[in-house]
């Protein structure tokens, strides 16, 4: 499988498989809209945002987010198309928090030590939770939805999403090590020291 490990790490086929997924999502989006569901609209939007930060930065369309964690996050959009899934607003929340960790790894200065990662992608999962609970709060006073009916339900979707939050931190690791571990082997090979 050297071939497909390479045709996948190219920066163009990466880009253009992300700016693929960012197209489905914003489809997506603009469906979800016209279901009148207004809070998966706005997840969606914030999905594509994210992704766009890095070309938008370095005003290059070929810097783009791996296209796997993309569709980790834009999986959750797909899915609420067709139906509900219990999990997906979780699924949803973890994934922001994955893309914003992927982000600061990938294209910034900043080098996070697995173990951080672990953290901050949790604690990640946890703010943006906190901040998707307001908006279905909101959402009911202002829309008269009835999103958040209890207490205690609130309390079980907010540890649900920290237990994705610590799912996706495990699969953020695993994602770098890999490519980290790939990217050294090559080096070595072609006897590039960088």
């Amino acid at each position: 499988m050297p071939v497909v490990r390479s045709l996948i790490e190219n920066e163009r086929v990466n880009a253009a498989l992300a700016w693929l997924v960012a197209c489905s999502i914003v489809v997506a989006a603009v469906a979800t809209v016209l279901r009148g569901s207004f809070l998966w609209a706005t997840l969606a939007t914030v999905i594509v945002a994210l992704a766009l930060v890095p070309p938008i930065v370095r005003r290059d369309a070929l810097v783009m987010v791996p296209w796997e964690v993309l569709t980790v996050a834009a999986i959750p959009i797909w899915v609420r198309l067709y139906g509900t899934l219990p999990i997906a607003g979780f699924l949803t929340v973890s994934a922001i928090a994955l893309l914003v960790t992927v982000e600061l790894d990938a294209f910034t200065p900043i080098e996070m030590s697995p173990r951080f990662s672990v953290a901050f992608v949790v604690l990640a999962t946890m703010a943006v939770a906190g901040l998707w609970v307001i908006a279905q709060w909101v959402s009911d006073v202002v829309l008269a939805t009835s999103f958040l009916t209890t207490k205690g339900e609130l309390m079980w979707d907010l540890v649900y999403a920290t237990a994705f939050g610590g799912l996706a931190a495990v699969l953020f690791v695993v994602y770098f090590h890999r490519h980290d571990t790939a990217s050294e082997g090559r080096r070595g090979r072609s006897g590039d020291p960088s």
